[in-house]
């Protein structure tokens, strides 16, 4: 898979990020906005909602346990307002039944922390569609 992948493979993309761990979100940032995607990175699901609400969003990539919110009711807000449905891909530390409650909100994608670069990469790419 690293072979197909160049560099710019999210040109256009706008990717809303929503991770609590200063480190984590500064990391994905960094990678993500490398291959070119327009991202807006905030810590709270309170701020996730009032970015979704004011701008339309590609994906929503967001973790689970935020400091406010759970992950799964951020979904549910973020998809009830949005003009456009985003794609939703949730990276998580929990197993069950948290990974259910995710993809009941409306998570295309679940990933299980530690997430490998690439393969999180590959499903942010454009031409790939998460089967619902």
């Amino acid at each position: 898979m690293a072979g197909q992948l160049t560099a710019r493979v999210l040109q256009g993309v706008k990717i809303l990020l929503v991770e609590d761990s200063d480190d984590i979100r500064d990391a994905f940032t960094g990678l993500l906005r490398a291959e070119a995607a327009d991202v807006v990175a905030v810590s709270t699901g309170g701020a996730a909602i009032t970015a979704a609400l004011r701008d339309d969003f590609d994906i929503l990539l967001t973790d689970f346990g935020l400091p406010d919110i759970r992950g799964d009711f951020l979904i549910n807000r973020v998809l009830a307002g949005a003009h456009r449905r985003p794609r939703v891909i949730m990276i998580t530390g929990y197993g069950e039944p948290y990974t259910s409650w995710a993809r009941q909100a409306g998570a295309e994608l679940v990933l299980t922390k530690p997430v490998d670069w690439l393969d999180l990469l590959h499903h942010l790419r454009p031409e790939h569609r998460v089967a619902a």
